[in-house]
């Protein structure tokens, strides 16, 4: 009995540290997405493809100098070669614990890392310019990898984010035993957190 209302006790009393300290966060920006194609001992990259971003997080305070920060966004993600582009639209949710280092007068630093889900929204293929068409869909609904991500956290609450996202899972539903795609994507973008 006593464990238990010990217990109760520390949940409440942690539960009321986060919610007076808890922010929570818009940010937006462009994406530099590729997918890695790798088979046989060898990997090939496309193009880039640029696109974009946006998610909403919370930002919960473990301690004065590290977050947990779960979110939820839109990402976009794909690859192009030549005129042949592959744009791929993902629901995002990230976990991230982001250490904070005070800088002088002005905010903090922050790095952090956390594994990320994905589910596919959208797939669509454009051959110099126009859309093709397909019968079926070739990637996978789900991905899920590794987020890296910096930045600056200004006192007035204005975010400036980098980031890269490290997919681990093979994305294309049909490839052949050995061979792989997976998402990569390096982001760039401005937020605030309330």
């Amino acid at each position: 009995m006593k464990k238990t209302l010990l217990g109760l006790l520390l949940l409440v009393a942690t539960g009321s540290a986060f919610s007076q300290e808890t922010k929570f966060g818009l940010k937006a920006g462009v994406n530099f997405a590729n997918l890695s194609f790798s088979g046989d001992g060898e990997s090939v990259s496309p193009s880039s493809l640029t696109s974009f971003h946006f998610q909403g997080y919370a930002d919960f305070p473990v301690s004065p100098a590290l977050s947990i920060q779960p979110g939820l966004g839109l990402s976009g993600k794909g690859a192009k070669e030549d005129e042949a582009k592959i744009n791929l639209m993902y629901l995002d949710i990230p976990v991230n614990a982001v250490a904070k280092f005070p800088v002088s007068t002005l905010g903090k630093f922050f790095i952090g890392a956390g594994p990320y889900a994905g589910i596919k929204l959208s797939e669509k293929y454009s051959l110099d310019g126009e859309e093709a068409e397909t019968e079926e869909d070739s990637f996978k609904s789900a991905d899920f990898g590794l987020n890296f991500l910096g930045g600056l956290e200004i006192n007035n609450g204005l975010t400036f984010n980098v980031g890269y996202g490290l997919g681990l899972a093979n994305v294309v539903k049909d490839s052949p035993d050995g061979y792989s795609v997976k998402n990569k994507v390096f982001t760039i973008s401005v937020g605030f957190l309330f």
